[in-house]
């Protein structure tokens, strides 16, 4: 009974602390994103993290508008965050290594 109280206690208070904002989480592993296509809510926040020996840069548009740039190089363990505060769909890439890509929806 009383694991039971904790859990929904627990889950009650995650939600209240939920809200805009978020960050949604797109990894960088063996010269690949993962996941290679997210869908976000305007306003929250994309956190990209390098987990490969090599340096990455992230680029995101959307048309052909170029929407966000890291810096030169995001080296292992480093990470790039955006927050997208526009509905649509948002191409990304690696500037390093064009194999790379992925796409992200924010939804109003």
């Amino acid at each position: 009974m009383r694991r039971r109280v904790f859990f929904w206690a627990s889950l009650l208070a995650m939600s209240l602390s939920l809200g805009p904002g978020l960050a949604a989480e797109v990894r960088i592993e063996n010269f690949a994103f993962a996941p290679v296509h997210i869908t976000v809510r305007a306003g929250d926040t994309v956190v990209f993290v390098n987990h490969d020996q090599a340096p990455h840069s992230i680029i995101g548009a959307m048309g052909k508008e170029e929407i966000f740039h890291s810096p030169e190089h995001v080296d292992e363990d480093e990470s790039f965050d955006v927050t997208l505060t526009r509905p649509g769909e948002v191409a990304f890439r690696c500037g390093l290594h064009s194999h790379m890509s992925g796409t992200i929806t924010v939804v109003p």
